[in-house]
């Protein structure tokens, strides 16, 4: 673009000013101590391109692909002077070409330092990352060579402190790299420059070919270790000897200690992360990136390390740490200058040797070394900093928000925190990021502190009812399958969901009215007598049904067994429903079955809205939800349910209750079962053989007075059905019926099947069961 355009040729102007200011001399031999001089108009022209004006200031976008392109630019410089590239064929293959050519040739020292000048140590470790091991090696020999080279200082040693901390950080990043990023096109032009031709392959790998002849030398861990070694009297501050302490220990413990990646509770590593801002100073003011930066130092420090060691030891490692403690301690540099308000760099490095002790128990050979971290420990003793609620609530808001590292869990714990949940930042969290609260168990966490809330005294109602809006939004959002779980949950707490206890008058109307709201667009958008549902209403009806039911899972449930029942037609659609919400299904006793009762019992029914509810249990009994643990169908209701609830309680009653007390036990005994145990064996079967016997034997006694209380039922098809429900019922529970005939000698020749068939042996059939009945 014109605007990228007008950027390279600041850069260049800027490179080639820097080249006059080194005459006699050129970039390609400037020594360190003149970069401060020379360096200023690049540093300069960056700042103007970029926007820089603060070193502890995170650059924008455009700032940081600037920032990445020349630190690239000018490293494939010096790799391509390596390798002696052919430069017709760069133009064709480099990408970077254009403003790689337009630069005068330069050295590493104007590369390491405009690294160090312009904070870009963690873009120059992701480029190291991305070399061959061998010549990451090499080049951090020369980063070491350039930071102990004069006039070295402090300030050098943070830069190779934080270039070694960052390959620590920066390899979870580039294992999501999959676009073609800089990072990317750098990897592929070391590439190319590697083997393009056998002369450039053997002079970048010249150096490493040396390096191996030392086997040392190849291993990261013994270059860095080393390297921090060597740097001991470049330290000054008490500051600075605890970051090196704190990186050399975490790296000692990656790369020997563990194994595999330490995974902290949720709410240890929020302790971390509120000790780690709260001791930077950034409460007040509390910044995404200085949380998501803490959160890579934390994952970095528990993790295996990248550099697994090649010849290093444990043993050695850990006695160049306990060297740099002691002389560092013999300098007065181990002492905390303030232990109420502790720096970062000290409860960091707290926390390293903690991990190293732990770990290093297991490790008696150590034990010299051990003592030396232990007295260091010791000296470090800090008062135990307890993290408020509103630090707490604040930093799980910001990872919340930004979607950083394990923002889900930090989701769950949030909602279950009833101590924070009465602040507007909590409140407004919930509104602003429902999509990270939409996994059921963070909604179930949600949902108990909202009951707390409701039934709490002196609750907000206006804060209660936003609060049970967003949850049902957060719940509405949900897969099906989610919703089931979360249901079952619910159901788990409460029958009654948020209002299993009192709630404040404006959030129970408020409820009532949308519930009233939701089964009327049910209705009037096609549960009435039309049977023929579309899978776009069945799915928006399902919806809504579920989300009163995630509030009130009985007053849903109540809704539809009253709509079922007397909304001509509505059976059908309510059964669908139901079929499609298998949470709703309690443990033990059907709520169902409970709000079929309570709805019967407040309104006398009519012969079609018996036959309405006869008809929805049907659909309820029928196998209809497959799922995919079980991979077998499965009923909303339990025939043995239904029949414990509706049958064995009316099936003496007079005329027409019996008569559908009949109907429904000869639907549920319709329904497919398992065939052994079948569910009638848990439906006291022989007093309900004894009472259908006694039904049928009055039905046959047409010529007899009924005596008082008896059942008349006259018509054909009641007497057919009865004959059919016998008959099942008989061969069901037949052959333990048999074992009682073959015991009783008058009827040893008989079977069940001929007892049922014949009216005249039908009192011999009631005394048998009847005796059966007596010895059960």
């Amino acid at each position: 673009s014109d605007q990228e355009s007008d950027d390279s040729a600041i850069i260049q102007g800027a490179f080639l000013q820097a080249e006059k200011l080194c005459i006699p001399s050129s970039l390609s031999s400037l020594p360190k101590a003149d970069w401060s001089r020379v360096g200023r108009p690049i540093l300069l022209a960056l700042q103007e391109i970029c926007g820089l004006d603060e070193p502890d200031s995170r650059p924008n976008l455009q700032a940081l692909t600037w920032k990445k392109r020349i630190v690239c630019v000018v490293w494939l410089k010096l790799l391509s002077r390596e390798a002696r590239e052919d430069v017709e064929k760069a133009w064709r293959e480099n990408p970077f070409f254009s403003l790689q050519n337009s630069l005068p040739e330069m050295n590493h020292a104007v590369l390491m330092e405009l690294v160090k000048s312009t904070a870009a140590a963690p873009i120059f470790a992701r480029f190291l990352l991305l070399l061959p091991r061998d010549r990451i090696a090499m080049e951090l020999g020369r980063l070491t060579e350039h930071v102990r080279s004069d006039p070295g200082g402090e300030d050098d040693v943070r830069f190779f402190l934080e270039v070694w901390w960052e390959l620590w950080k920066g390899r979870e990043e580039l294992k999501s790299e999959t676009e073609e990023t800089i990072e990317m096109m750098f990897a592929n032009q070391f590439a190319r420059l590697s083997s393009d031709s056998p002369h450039a392959a053997k002079r970048l790998k010249l150096d490493s070919a040396e390096m191996t002849a030392s086997s040392p030398n190849t291993d990261i861990l013994h270059v860095l270790f080393n390297a921090l070694k060597d740097m001991t009297d470049l330290v000054a501050s008490t500051n600075v000897c605890f970051q090196s302490l704190s990186i050399s220990l975490d790296a000692l413990y990656t790369s020997f200690l563990i194994t595999q990646e330490v995974v902290l509770p949720v709410t240890e590593q929020l302790d971390v992360l509120c000790k780690m801002t709260n001791c930077r100073g950034e409460i007040e003011t509390l910044n995404a990136e200085l949380i998501r930066d803490a959160q890579k130092d934390l994952s970095a420090s528990l993790s295996p390390s990248p550099f697994q060691p090649s010849t290093m030891k444990l043993s050695e490692a850990l006695k160049i740490i306990t060297c740099l403690v002691q002389f560092w301690k013999d300098k007065g540099l181990l002492v905390v200058s303030d232990p109420l308000t502790p720096c970062f760099s000290t409860v960091r490095l707290q926390r390293s040797i903690q991990r190293v002790l732990t770990a290093l128990d297991e490790v008696p050979e150590t034990a010299t070394e051990t003592n030396t971290l232990r007295d260091l420990l010791k000296s470090l003793d800090l008062p135990a900093a307890e993290n408020t609620p509103d630090i707490q609530a604040q930093v799980t808001a910001v990872i919340i928000a930004h979607r950083m590292q394990d923002y889900q869990s930090f989701a769950e714990l949030f909602a279950g925190q009833a101590s924070w949940a009465r602040s507007e930042l909590w409140v407004h969290c919930l509104e602003e990021n429902q999509a990270a609260f939409r996994q059921h168990r963070t909604l179930f966490s949600l949902s108990s502190t909202l009951m707390s809330l409701l039934h709490a005294e002196n609750s907000d109602v206006s804060q209660c009812r936003k609060l049970m809006k967003i949850a049902a939004d957060i719940f509405s959002a949900l897969s099906l399958e989610d919703k089931n779980q979360t249901l079952a949950a619910m159901l788990g707490l409460s029958s009654r969901g948020f209002f299993r206890q009192p709630v404040p008058y404006a959030v129970t109307e408020g409820f009532q009215q949308e519930l009233n709201m939701a089964f009327n667009c049910i209705i009037q958008g096609g549960g009435g007598a039309s049977a023929a549902v579309s899978q776009g209403n069945l799915t928006t009806a399902v919806s809504l049904v579920a989300r009163v039911a995630f509030q009130n899972p009985e007053a849903a449930l109540k809704s539809c067994c009253h709509s079922a029942i007397f909304n001509k037609g509505a059976f059908s659609l309510m059964a669908k429903i139901l079929q499609q919400l298998p949470g709703l299904k309690a443990h033990g006793r059907s709520l169902l079955c409970k709000c079929l009762q309570d709805t019967v019992r407040s309104k006398s029914m009519s012969a079609s809205e018996k036959q309405q509810l006869l008809k929805f249990l049907g659909l309820l009994m029928t196998p209809d939800v497959m799922t995919e643990e079980e991979k077998k169908k499965q009923s909303f209701l339990l025939p043995q349910e239904v029949v414990n609830t509706f049958v064995l309680p009316s099936l003496s009653a007079v005329g027409e209750d019996a008569l559908f007390s009949l109907q429904l036990l000869h639907a549920a005994l319709s329904v497919e079962a398992t065939p052994s145990p079948h569910w009638v064996m848990n439906c006291s079967p022989f007093p309900l053989l004894f009472v259908l016997a006694q039904l049928y034997n009055q039905a046959y006694r047409c010529w007899e007075e009924p005596a008082d209380g008896a059942v008349h039922l006259r018509s054909m098809d009641t007497k057919e059905l009865l004959v059919s429900v016998l008959t099942t019922l008989g061969q069901l529970v037949g052959m333990k019926l048999e074992t009682f005939y073959f015991k009783l000698n008058p009827f040893q020749k008989l079977n069940w099947n001929s007892l049922c068939t014949f009216n005249s042996s039908l009192k011999n059939l009631l005394f048998v069961i009847n005796f059966d009945f007596e010895i059960l």
